[in-house]
């Protein structure tokens, strides 16, 4: 989900964009990408989950590299919710998260912000904090929960960030339970079953929290013990679509916990502020008269005025008489 690590840290390649940079120079410049149409092993593995799979994205500012999305093209290609990247840690925030919350949103997609967890840079709490205020989070039931990415570390070689599972739990404790406070709702897990298992020692203490499983295999993926099922599948990290070009794809099947992703609704324009008089019906007048007079004098019987004035005559008489 992290795609933005070869925008922010550019002194190493990070490993799924690298892995993505790979595949297709092996291909010989072909397209090694999985593209939307072409997913039946993931259409299979949602079916019968109780509910239609929905099709969605998951981004970062790496997907501007090659220009601005498309997202009225990624709707009409089926796309129905993303989520973007809006923190990273508490010292990075995506220039681009505003532009495309509202953009996509517009086009019709559901949005949900995450935040790429950093537990070596800044405790739970206060990576919750950062992130709810980057996004300008607003509560409501038509809000959807805030994401954290829970991988592997990309700036070093220790996959749990040097951080033992204890401790890493208690960050996740701390990350959670700030989130709800904070906006109501608990956030979405986003991890992969073997992350979980070296990090957490498959820890089943957040069970609360819908889970966003990243599993490239083939088949139907098997959520960790702390879940009975996942809500969200990313089941490709080299997503090709029209619109925004490479891409993580992901597929959501409505839980309990969060049972449909519907786009927030537009708040309705505020009435413009009338006074009592306009306010007053138009037809509440002693008079009967539909529309209220503009002044005081029309009500008046309009007889015409005496003019007091003195007439100028219209030319000088000529000085010779």
């Amino acid at each position: 989900m992290n795609t933005l690590r070869k925008v922010t840290v550019q002194r190493r390649r990070c490993g799924r964009n690298w892995r993505r940079a790979s595949a297709v120079t092996v291909a010989g410049g072909m397209a090694a990408a999985v593209s939307l149409a072409a997913s039946p092993m993931a259409l299979a593995a949602t079916a019968g989950s109780g509910g239609s799979p929905v099709r969605g994205i998951d981004i970062s500012a790496y997907q501007h590299v090659d220009g601005p999305v498309n997202w009225g093209l990624l709707a009409r290609h089926g796309i129905r919710f993303v989520s973007i990247k809006v923190t990273e840690g508490t010292y990075y925030t995506n220039p681009y998260y505003r532009s495309d919350a509202r953009n996509a949103s517009r086009a019709g997609l559901a949005v949900m912000p995450y935040v790429f967890a950093n537990p070596a840079a800044a405790g739970g709490p206060a990576t919750a904090t950062f992130a709810v205020r980057a996004a300008h989070y607003r509560r409501g039931s038509a809000a959807l929960p805030l994401v954290v990415d829970l991988e592997n570390d990309p700036y070093a070689r220790n996959n749990c960030y040097w951080v033992g599972s204890d401790r890493m739990i208690s960050w996740i404790a701390g990350f959670t339970g700030r989130v709800r406070a904070l906006t109501g709702k608990w956030p979405i897990i986003y991890t992969t079953g073997a992350w979980w298992q070296q990090c957490t020692r498959s820890t089943g203490r957040f069970g609360a929290d819908p889970l966003w499983l990243a599993d490239y295999n083939a088949g139907r993926p098997a959520a960790p013990r702390a879940w009975g099922r996942w809500a969200f599948w990313q089941y490709t990290g080299a997503g090709l679509l029209p619109g925004i070009g490479w891409t993580d794809l992901d597929y959501y099947q409505p839980v309990n916990d969060l049972p449909t992703l519907s786009p927030e609704a537009r708040p309705k324009p505020r009435p413009k502020h009338r006074s009592p008089q306009k306010l007053r019906s138009k037809t509440d007048r002693k008079d009967g008269r539909k529309h209220p007079p503009k002044h005081k004098h029309e009500t008046r019987s309009k007889r015409p005025r005496k003019d007091t004035r003195k007439h100028k005559p219209k030319h000088k008489k000529s000085q010779d008489t």
